[in-house]
């Protein structure tokens, strides 16, 4: 077993997403949808190359996930009134009901995960964790 942080936290988010997914598989999405809809859901109305860069993946990968979103009613694409090029991504009441049971989901995959730790350790990590992602984020870095 490797004990490096970044191939641990990168096998650990992998088994996360593998068990969202299937989890999540008979609603018909995935976690890289469901993280969609999340950071949209705390960016209504926001462009999709924004979107793209808040969830730092290419412009490309977005769309193709955004065309399933919204062949499914999950997202409503608008063009931008300021720039007729690009889009402006809003999420459904469809969606909203869809990301209750995702959330669900995501919490019952965390418990599962998470088994192993006491509530203590649970808090420990949590904290920890934030506080790398915060250092990682900042302008200053």
């Amino acid at each position: 077993m490797h004990s490096k942080f970044g191939f641990l936290s990168y096998e650990i988010s992998h088994i996360i997403r593998q068990r969202f997914n299937k989890a999540a598989e008979p609603l018909g999405f995935t976690h890289a949808q469901w993280r969609a809809l999340v950071h949209l859901s705390e960016n209504q109305n926001c462009r999709q190359i924004d979107l793209a860069e808040i969830l730092e993946i290419k412009p490309i990968t977005l769309v193709k996930q955004i065309d399933l979103l919204e062949e499914s009613g999950m997202v409503v694409r608008n063009k931008d009134m300021d720039d007729r090029r690009a889009y402006r991504l809003s999420i459904t009441d469809k969606a909203l009901t869809v990301m209750e049971a995702l959330w669900t989901i995501a919490d019952a995959v965390e418990v599962e995960v998470l088994a192993a730790l006491s509530a203590e350790e649970r808090r420990l990590m949590t904290s920890l964790l934030g506080r790398v992602k915060t250092s990682l984020t900042t302008d200053s870095n």
